[in-house]
């Protein structure tokens, strides 16, 4: 039941950036989508506009933390 009150949550910030921690990650970036129960976080590395899509259960999420919202 938690999973999806939070995917239904995490489905209103699409676009913003975030951070999102589990046990072994820690991670800030873009949140591109969801796709079933994974969600797809787009993590800037550097200066650069390099990007690496990273897919995250969404049962190991401890939590989330909206950093800036889009308009």
């Amino acid at each position: 039941m938690f999973n999806s009150i939070l995917l239904d949550e995490l489905s209103r910030h699409m676009g913003s950036r975030v951070l999102i921690v589990t046990d072994n990650y820690e991670g800030e970036g873009i949140l591109m989508s969801i796709v079933g129960d994974l969600i797809v976080l787009h993590e800037t590395e550097g200066y650069g506009n390099e990007t690496t899509a990273v897919n995250i259960p969404v049962d190991g999420i401890n939590f989330v933390r909206i950093l800036s919202t889009t308009v």
